[in-house]
């Protein structure tokens, strides 16, 4: 910064240049150099505070998260309450046999109260008289989506072999609520075995009309389809499911097996 002042000839400062006070005619003019201020930091600009968002906004803001997740309908949510009841009584008879799969327990497995049982069963009979089948149908299905694209019976059979030792492997309480409903559920069991059945003989019936079972008649039909479903049930309960290694015991029952079905009883490939 810079300032110009007048200073008389013998070296004595005066005001500023440009004060009101007339000064003597002999002086000079001269520019002095001012210490330099040090810089000052910059200011802080003011923290401007957002103001809360109004309650409508925030209502809003809500509705929205809550519209990413639809809401099931009553007719939904008894449903799934429904398979909850029934899922957790598979398990149950699984572990304790139809005779100790207290309500109570079916409950405490389920997650809900003993009183929500009654909205949906009368009894503990009426439960067990329908859980079979329903779980029988499940598995049915499952088997009926690993047989699609079946080149003929043989990789068919194949297939639905192996998915169901799969799926009684993942399920072990399934062999236990088969096996004990004959006695504990017997119409369970009948209804069951009904459905087993039916989709049996459409499937044999269907490779015996392609010529896929030259050797056989067609009332002989039925005795193949209870060897079929016997060899499902014993291999497994009696066989792979008992064995120290599973994993390879399955494995290895399913390449016999596949070698059975191609060539029968000579075993020759």
């Amino acid at each position: 910064m810079t300032i110009s002042v007048r200073r008389d000839f013998d070296g004595s400062r005066r005001i500023p240049y440009g004060g009101r006070r007339s000064l003597p005619r002999r002086q000079r003019i001269e520019t002095i150099q001012m210490p330099k201020r040090p810089a000052s930091a910059p200011r802080a600009k003011p923290r401007v505070e957002e103001p809360p968002a109004p309650a409508a906004a925030r209502r809003a803001d809500a509705g929205a998260i809550r519209a990413r997740k639809p809401k099931l309908s009553r007719v939904e949510k008894s449903e799934r309450t429904r398979n909850a009841i029934l899922q957790a009584a598979a398990e149950i008879i699984g572990e304790y046999g139809y005779a100790d799969a207290s309500i109570a327990r079916i409950m405490e497995r389920a997650g809900f109260g003993h009183g929500t049982f009654y909205a949906y069963f009368d009894s503990r009979a009426e439960l067990f008289d329908q859980l079979l089948p329903l779980k029988g149908i499940e598995v049915l299905d499952l088997m009926h989506e690993r047989v699609k694209g079946s080149a003929d019976l043989v990789d068919m059979e194949y297939r639905g072999f192996l998915g169901f030792l799969e799926f009684a492997q993942e399920h072990p309480w399934f062999f236990r609520l088969l096996h004990e409903a004959e006695v504990a559920a017997p119409d369970a069991h009948r209804r069951h075995m009904e459905n087993i059945m039916a989709r049996f003989r459409r499937a044999l019936r269907r490779s015996w009309d392609r010529g896929e079972l030259p050797g056989y008649e067609q009332k002989e039909l039925d005795t193949l389809a209870y060897l079929l479903i016997s060899a499902r049930d014993y291999v497994y309960s009696q066989h792979v499911g008992r064995s120290a290694d599973v994993s390879t015991a399955l494995r290895d029952a399913v390449q016999t097996y596949r070698k059975f079905i191609s060539f029968g009883l000579r075993g020759k490939a």
